[in-house]
């Protein structure tokens, strides 16, 4: 009886230490969630004062951003799991008292918070400039065999550039 009652105690304690650190994860992912749209709405923000269109093409860009971010925190979740089943064993069967507490996954979130913070504070101008870019490797990538269209292609980046420059003087 005195047995039973023992192992009821075990159980209660370890099904505890579980849902505390099942709601911290959740609380992580959700910060992560609310970094991504915080880096979203700047985005917004800064598009509408640069006078730019919001496109598909950059809410597309939020979703891939949104699924490599999760991807990574699940990766992380899935280690810290395996760390927590060590610790839940060291203490368990060698009576080792060590934090049960998902440190990786904490980790990566505070990284994956520092990176948007910091895309937050880029300039769009910037942004602007690496799509543009982007775009133009595109378009050369698309038409190698076609000489001419390259040269347009380059053309054509280096005319908007230009207008960009005029237009600030």
């Amino acid at each position: 009886m005195a047995d039973s009652y023992i192992l009821k105690q075990q159980i209660l304690i370890i099904m505890e230490k579980i849902i505390v650190t099942l709601w911290m994860l959740f609380g992580f992912y959700t910060l992560v969630l609310l970094a991504m749209m915080a880096d979203l709405w700047a985005g917004v923000r800064k598009a509408k004062k640069l006078g730019i269109a919001a496109s598909s093409y950059g809410f597309k860009r939020t979703v891939d951003k949104a699924a490599r971010y999760y991807n990574f925190m699940i990766a992380l979740t899935v280690i810290d799991a395996m760390q927590m089943a060590a610790i839940w064993y060291l203490e368990q069967f060698y009576g080792y008292r060590l934090p049960f507490f998902p440190f990786i996954t904490l980790l990566g979130a505070i990284s994956i918070g520092l990176i948007e913070i910091k895309s937050i504070y880029e300039k769009a101008e910037e942004k602007i400039k690496i799509d543009n870019v982007a775009e133009l490797a595109k378009q050369v990538a698309r038409n190698k065999e076609n000489i001419g269209a390259v040269a347009d292609a380059v053309i054509d980046y280096l005319k908007k550039k230009d207008e960009k420059k005029g237009g600030k003087q």
